[in-house]
């Protein structure tokens, strides 16, 4: 009870490391680190990470952040990935390398005014897999379509504040 009352205290309090150790031994959720920087003389966000085995069912990679500044506990919504896989959304970058399972990391052009003005944001970066083979046999997604009826997110990163300003 006393390790239950610990590990509450921690959440509560928003220790991002805490909490992302907790994930990644508890959970499906936060297999890997990310590192997310953000230059204001060039409006790239930049996140890296270490490479992974992504196997042959990788579809490709997505970011996702909270749009709402200093709201750790927000929605994470997809802002970027290898297909337009969101449209209507308010903010969005369909980043074609995004597909390539050799990248170790991506930069993103967001300006304050993209997003909800300046202030700190979370990003986490997803593992993306096919679900099943497409026609030709193969799992690598060849189409948009497939992309979006046969993949699922299979690992997702720890998150990391970044201050867009």
């Amino acid at each position: 009870m006393k390790i239950l009352c610990l590990i509450i205290c921690f959440l509560i309090t928003g220790c991002s490391y805490v909490t992302e150790t907790l994930e990644k031994d508890g959970s499906t959720r936060a297999k890997f680190s990310i590192k997310a920087s953000y230059d204001a003389s060039t409006n790239y966000l930049t996140i890296s990470w270490s490479p992974k085995e992504v196997g042959e069912r990788f579809a490709g990679y997505e970011v996702y952040m909270i749009l709402e500044p200093w709201n750790e506990f927000g929605t994470y919504q997809v802002i970027a990935a290898c297909y337009n896989i969101n449209p209507k959304a308010h903010f969005f970058r369909e980043i074609s390398w995004l597909g390539s399972p050799y990248i170790t990391s991506v930069q993103i052009p967001v300006t304050p005014e993209d997003l909800n003005g300046e202030g700190e944001y979370y990003v986490r970066l997803g593992i993306i897999s096919i679900t099943s083979k497409d026609k030709d046999g193969n799992y690598y997604p060849s189409t948009f379509e497939n992309y979006v009826k046969y993949s699922r997110s299979t690992s997702i990163s720890g998150y990391q504040a970044v201050h867009i300003y």
